[in-house]
């Protein structure tokens, strides 16, 4: 009888207090899981840009860029750094940021160089001062100071748009500084007739974001309408910086074109033949006062060469930043 008492226990064990507490554990881990996952996608669909912008920084971590901040005249400016090799550093465009304009070149093009990538004041991460001067030769000034802050004497510039900009007013203002410039569908001459302001507006409807992406892509993505919705609230949030940085350049005060014969640096000029925003014409001018440079257009691709065609983006520039002699004066059409 003892025996057969003891198989029935076993049959039938009751759940130990240990066992119980774990178990309650566990569910308290399912529980939070679950709402954690709730928050997520109730985050993901109110600010889907934000959820992106966490992949994003973590692909960049992972691949080895590194995520970096320093303070220039009390301004707190953001920047990714990784790679190994010559310098290189990074210069967005009007409204951009490392990030957007630079994020998927970033990493292949730190295999070859040391890759700076930074948000100027006014944008990315980086500051956003509301008595400060968003002017071409302000902006030209921070770009000098960061590489005296990390100790670079002279890096090439690849400036995408504003960008271009502001590498070719810092090459004509310290060519000692600039080793190669790269100039991406670079603002700064001018060309008639002059790009309208509403271009620059991603506006409030589907319809409006639209016309936007067909000013910056050859061929726009299709994107969802939470994505679109997030991006025309965070424009509307940086209005007044670009307003400030567009009413400075118009002012002419730092065009290029009287600055163009001061450049030095061997120089690329990339330019997407559909270019909407700056047309092609306005980088052949930009060519007239460069005589020395080569220039490649990348055919199928609108003003935005290193997100609509990366792959032809990196083959030119590295092309040419590794080139022992680089090259002068060649014209290439990029089918």
């Amino acid at each position: 009888m003892p025996h057969q008492s003891s198989r029935s226990a076993h049959a039938r064990p009751s759940l130990p207090w240990r066992s119980s507490r774990w178990f309650i554990r566990i569910l308290a881990i399912l529980l939070l899981a679950t709402v954690a996952l709730g928050c997520a996608g109730t985050l993901a669909y109110q600010r889907p840009l934000t959820v992106i912008n966490w992949y994003d920084q973590w692909r960049l971590w992972w691949a080895g860029i590194a995520a970096r901040e320093v303070v220039i005249d009390g301004v707190r400016l953001h920047y990714k750094e990784g790679g190994a090799g010559e310098p290189l550093v990074l210069i967005h465009g009007l409204g951009g940021s490392s990030d957007a304009d630079w994020g998927q070149v970033i990493v292949p093009l730190s295999r070859r160089f040391h890759v700076y990538a930074i948000d100027l004041p006014g944008f990315g991460r980086s500051d956003k001062p509301a008595n400060a001067s968003y002017a071409i030769r302000e902006q030209s000034a921070t770009v000098v100071k960061f590489l005296d802050r990390v100790g670079v004497r002279q890096a090439h510039l690849c400036g995408l748009s504003m960008g271009g900009w502001i590498a070719a007013y810092t090459a004509s203002t310290t060519p000692e500084r600039v080793a190669r410039l790269i100039l991406v569908d670079s603002a700064g001459v001018r060309f008639e007739p002059p790009p309208d302001r509403a271009l620059l507006d991603p506006g409030t409807t589907p319809e409006d974001f639209t016309n936007f992406l067909k000013v910056l892509f050859f061929q726009p993505l299709q994107l969802p309408a939470p994505v679109v919705r997030d991006f025309q609230a965070q424009a509307r949030r940086q209005t007044w910086v670009i307003d400030r940085a567009l009413a400075a350049m118009l002012t002419g005060d730092d065009a290029l074109e009287p600055r163009l014969n001061r450049i030095t640096s061997p120089t690329l000029i990339i330019w997407g033949r559909q270019d909407a925003l700056l047309p092609l014409h306005s980088g052949e001018k930009l060519k007239g006062g460069l005589p020395t440079a080569s220039f490649v257009v990348i055919d199928r691709c609108g003003h935005m060469p290193p997100i609509e065609r990366p792959e032809a983006f990196l083959r030119e520039a590295e092309r040419f930043l590794s080139a022992a002699s680089p090259p002068q004066n060649e014209y290439t059409l990029i089918p």
